[in-house]
């Protein structure tokens, strides 16, 4: 794939919205407990903090995980690693919490998992996704979403495709503003312009958060996206609605997507690899 040109991300999101009915999922049960702990890096982060919403407990980023639990006396957690290629820094965080005593389970997009080796096979549930070029990660966290939160997007397909999209690359900022349910998916957001577009910055808050005064300030080189909400400040805005978190998360995926150029593409791929072969990873699959 190094070599290759690759789809941009509108392709990817609607590929998934459109497979995710037909896919097989593992059996697994998220029990709704304030004692869930849900563990990821990046999308797989927010993804862990979306279930938690749901199910109950907290998530940690690969960041802040190990001070959580050199605090906590309590083995009785529920413990999960979202983590699509099973490697990477899932295979740190699947021996560090082995090694001291808990039993995570780790939901992962690879049949063949390189964390596995300090797991019980019966803690891998693994979800099926589409082959994606690195940082995407379309299918592969909205597989997980749709087989454990079973949400309805009958229709959300040809309603994505009918979506008015903005020019991105008319700003040099955009802000992702959400209604407070759906904080987390502005954080995707923002992490995905991040990772796709090059030389736009963005940020994000939820509704409650945003209004103390995050966009009080006028700025005409900057687009505010209202998902599911109002703007409390001025200037120009994109207005987004979806009543699921798949929906709204694809919706924007697929904007960015219609905004990215073959030179994003190409700066993915290059600096991908250049960076994991800095950073030492392992992996026997790039989704």
């Amino acid at each position: 794939m190094e070599n290759q040109k690759i789809e941009t991300l509108d392709y990817y999101a609607l590929k998934t919205l459109e497979s995710l009915s037909s896919w097989k999922y593992p059996s697994l049960t998220i029990k709704k407990t304030n004692r869930n702990v849900f563990v990821g890096a990046g999308d797989a982060d927010n993804t862990g903090r979306i279930l938690a919403q749901n199910f109950g407990g907290c998530g940690f980023s690969v960041v802040d995980y190990k001070r959580f639990f050199e605090n906590s006396p309590e083995m009785d957690l529920d413990v999960y690693i979202v983590n699509a290629s099973g490697a990477k820094d899932g295979i740190k965080m699947a021996q560090w919490l082995t090694e001291r005593g808990w039993q995570p389970k780790l939901l992962t997009s690879n049949p063949e998992p390189p964390a596995g080796q300090f797991l019980k096979s019966e803690n891998i549930f693994v979800y099926p996704a589409i082959i994606e070029p690195p940082t995407y990660n379309v299918s592969t966290y909205a597989a997980m979403l749709y087989g454990i939160l079973k949400e309805d997007i009958l229709g959300a397909a040809d309603r994505v495709k009918k979506l008015q999209v903005p020019n991105l690359r008319k700003y040099k900022f955009v802000f992702f503003i959400t209604d407070d349910k759906y904080e987390i998916i502005g954080r995707m957001a923002k992490r995905k312009v991040a990772e796709t577009l090059a030389g736009i910055g963005a940020d994000a808050g939820g509704y409650s958060n945003a209004a103390h005064g995050m966009l009080l300030q006028p700025n005409p080189d900057r687009l505010v996206f209202c998902l599911n909400c109002d703007n409390p400040g001025g200037g120009d805005i994109y207005r987004l609605q979806a009543d699921t978190y798949l929906e709204l998360l694809m919706s924007v995926h697929y904007i960015i997507g219609k905004n990215q150029a073959d030179e994003d593409s190409a700066n993915i791929l290059k600096n991908y690899f250049e960076n994991a072969k800095k950073q030492g990873w392992k992996f026997n699959k790039v989704w």
